[in-house]
């Protein structure tokens, strides 16, 4: 638990000195702040029943997903969805109209490039 606030304070750009880790190691062992916290959580989930709890929410979710294959439809719709979309793109870029319309745009392009070089070149003649 120590290790992770300083991971988490060094991340946030503070500097600490080379014994800051060992220090607040002892402090943690001579205040018993980490065996505190482990034992109070430990505690509240026996009195709320928490693992049982969970362990028999996951058993539930896990139950639905086998009986109604959850999982696995999902990721064929997802696949599905990429490969429409793949072939949607292809049939675009494949498009007379697309390549038209890219070759109009490139010549329009060219021209106002062309059109913005003369009107520097006329400036730089006066």
């Amino acid at each position: 638990m120590t290790q992770e606030v300083v991971k988490t304070m060094l991340a946030k750009g503070y500097v600490l000195s080379k014994d800051a880790l060992s220090k607040a190691k002892d402090f943690d062992e001579s205040h018993r702040v980490s065996a505190t916290a482990t034992a109070k959580v430990s505690e509240l989930s026996q009195k709320i029943g928490l693992t049982d709890k969970l362990s028999a929410g996951y058993q539930a979710v896990k139950s639905v997903d086998q009986k109604y294959n959850v999982s696995g439809t999902t990721m064929a719709a997802a696949s599905a969805t990429g490969r429409t979309v793949a072939s949607a793109a292809n049939s675009v870029v494949n498009s007379s109209y697309f390549s038209k319309g890219a070759l109009w745009m490139s010549g329009a392009l060219t021209r106002a490039a062309q059109a913005a070089s003369d009107l520097g070149n006329r400036g730089t003649k006066q």
